[in-house]
């Protein structure tokens, strides 16, 4: 009898950890992309926890029927939900400031399916994007998300997250990085094209003769990209803090949830 209580008790602890897992890859904005086959998710999510279960440490709730289930199933589901949405907040900055950069330099026509939401976007945005991700792991952020996975385990063991007013006015405050970060990105290339439109509409007046709508195209696009290829020496440094100030938001989170 105690030989199927353990048992009972370790299968139950390994489903929590692999559901809490599956869902960080479902909703985790660079994991939930369409290019990453839901095949591999779920092997990936086996295989963490598989090496996690027998190191993690936290009580495993009692369950006495299917409502508490559901209670904790949704618990879980709300708390990786808005660690990923902290993430999108950071992810849709990137994306604005390209789109509108790509907009500047004449690319709003050219657009392209974002695997990630499923909306068309202006290629220059999704060139970003895939830049992001290259970031994100060339810095082994990754690194960080796994072990924030596990000490979220014995911080906040399954069932037991709660929502607060000081969550909730934390992750409101956070909605301005999509601004911020579109506006630190797109602002030097602003100023770029600004100029060249000057200097255009300048010499449309000195030389009547010119054609300056058929000239600006081509010039626009040219000179824009490689003022968009020097910006992108910048974008490691102006990328990397948001990184860190991510994962330091994640713990600010984790003390909110266990004051509540």
């Amino acid at each position: 009898m105690e030989l199927f209580n353990n048992l009972e008790q370790n299968l139950l602890l390994f489903f929590l950890v692999f559901y809490r897992i599956l869902l960080l890859f479902l909703l985790f904005p660079i994991f939930s992309s369409t290019l990453f086959p839901t095949k591999i998710k779920i092997l990936m999510t086996l295989i963490f926890a598989l090496v996690l279960t027998p190191v993690i440490h936290f009580k495993v709730p009692q369950i006495v029927n299917l409502y508490q289930l559901i209670l904790i199933l949704l618990s879980d589901f709300i708390f990786i939900f808005l660690i990923s949405l902290l993430f999108r907040i950071i992810l849709a900055g990137i994306q604005v400031g390209g789109e509108l950069v790509g907009y500047q330099m004449g690319f709003g026509i050219t657009q392209t399916i974002d695997p990630l939401s499923g909306f068309s976007l202006p290629i220059i945005s999704e060139f970003i994007y895939i830049i992001f991700l290259l970031l994100f792991f060339s810095f082994n952020f990754h690194h960080y998300l796994i072990y924030f996975i596990y000490q979220s385990f014995e911080k906040i063991p399954p069932g037991s997250f709660i929502l607060n007013n000081n969550l909730g006015l934390f992750l409101i405050k956070k909605s301005k990085l999509i601004f911020e970060l579109g506006i630190k990105f797109l602002a030097p290339l602003m100023v770029f094209m600004m100029l060249i439109y000057i200097s255009l509409a300048v010499i449309g007046r000195l030389i009547p003769q010119m054609n300056v709508m058929f000239v600006s195209f081509p010039l626009t696009i040219g000179l824009g990209l490689i003022f968009f290829g020097l910006m992108l020496i910048l974008l490691p440094k102006i990328i990397y803090p948001y990184f860190g100030d991510y994962f330091r938001s994640l713990n600010i989170i984790l003390k909110f949830i266990k004051r509540g």
